[in-house]
């Protein structure tokens, strides 16, 4: 048995009890460490530099706003999407529609009533609310010996018609009764003849935009003789369910 120095044995367990201890302060100092850095992971750090290509923070608020808004539409078009107009031979719907005299500030009834007088105007743009009643007051105009002129229909888009055209809807009693005036025969005719084209009044101008014109691709009657100005050649009772055409020339509103 191989005996060995006592003082040696001594030295070596100090020395190692030395070693010992460092090792546990190293690894001490790496768990603080650690816990206080941020980990490490394999992956690269990128910094994002801000440029003026970036959106800017409000990025939701401006995608709303670029987002396109819809045309905002006339309510009249839900009971009438569309109106037609029998136009007279100088009514040129490149130009728009507009009344004759749009300040003149007649009344409805006296309008409806009297508009086929000769010389009479008014501000009111009178239309018919289908273009079944446009055309056949078109075919009794034809059929009267009325040759000149009113054969064309425009048809006008309501849903696009701007705020400051003025809409006013004849169509039922209901709606006419707040337009009378103090003449009872002026009543009478106003009732028949709106009830007859269920009639439309627009003031204002009616932009392009809001019109297409429907050529007439009919005959004009051979029977029919042009009665340019005379209003003899027009029947005394000559009327379309009640409308008188007495004196009826281009002139009038309708």
């Amino acid at each position: 048995m191989d005996a060995r120095n006592p003082a040696i044995c001594s030295e070596d367990i100090e020395i190692q009890k030395n070693q010992d201890e460092k090792i546990v302060e190293t690894n001490t100092f790496r768990k603080r460490r650690n816990s206080t850095s941020p980990p490490v992971t394999d992956e690269p750090v990128t910094k994002k530099i801000k440029t003026d290509c970036d959106k800017p923070e409000n990025e939701e608020e401006n995608d709303e706003e670029n987002i396109p808004q819809p045309v905002k539409r006339r309510e009249e078009a839900v009971k009438f999407p569309k109106l037609y107009r029998l136009l007279h031979e100088n009514e040129d719907i490149t130009k728009g529609l507009s009344a004759k005299s749009p300040g003149a500030g007649k009344d409805v009834a006296t309008h409806v009533a009297t508009g086929s007088k000769r010389g009479y105007s008014s501000q009111n743009i009178s239309t018919c609310s289908s273009i079944y009643k446009a055309k056949s007051f078109r075919n009794l105009k034809l059929n009267s010996g009325y040759k000149r002129g009113m054969k064309d229909i425009a048809e006008i888009d309501v849903g696009s018609l701007p705020d400051n055209v003025k809409f006013i809807d004849l169509t039922t009693r209901a709606l006419r009764d707040k337009y009378e005036i103090g003449d009872r025969e002026i009543n009478e005719k106003f009732h028949k003849f709106a009830e007859s084209h269920q009639e439309v009044l627009l003031v204002g101008t009616v932009p392009v935009s809001c019109l297409k014109l429907i050529k007439f691709t009919g005959v004009v009657p051979e029977s029919d003789i042009s009665c340019s100005d005379s209003d003899e050649l027009l029947s005394d009772n000559l009327e379309f369910d009640g409308y008188d055409f007495n004196n009826s020339n281009s002139d009038s509103d309708w």
